[in-house]
């Protein structure tokens, strides 16, 4: 197995990054390459699971692992036939990064561990992705 991180910085502020992330039925606004999304609750909590299809044809089933509210954290595995990504996403503050400035916006992070081809593929999508998240 191997892993990727990919981080991005954004105007949009932490709370409703975050918002964005808890409500599966919201992921395909900011995620293009998600088609669909059908999820067991609206709201994410750990054991959540359900469906996303990318690219209107490929189905993944997924069970959310942990979610963090006061670190603005969670992670999920998903699963396409016998190939499973584990995937971990985080928000931070700027500001807070920038020691306590008025750096306004969101640094969006996600680490993806999973076969090394399957991260090179989907590295540019979530890239993508996580820069219309924080926008």
């Amino acid at each position: 197995m191997a892993s990727v991180r990919v981080e991005v910085h954004g105007p949009a502020a932490p709370e409703e990054a975050w918002e964005r992330y808890l409500h599966p039925e919201r992921w395909t606004t900011w995620a293009p390459h998600l088609t669909s999304v059908a999820a067991s609750t609206a709201v994410l909590r750990r054991g959540t699971t359900g469906t996303v299809t990318a690219l209107g044809v490929v189905p993944a089933r997924f069970e959310v692992l942990s979610v963090d509210p006061e670190s603005r954290s969670w992670s999920w595995a998903v699963r396409v036939g016998p190939v499973e990504l584990v995937l971990h996403h985080s928000l931070s503050s700027l500001s807070a990064r920038a020691g306590g400035s008025d750096a306004p916006g969101t640094a969006a992070g996600i680490t993806m561990t999973g076969p090394w081809p399957v991260l090179t593929a989907y590295r540019p999508l979530m890239r993508r992705a996580l820069r219309r998240l924080v926008r």
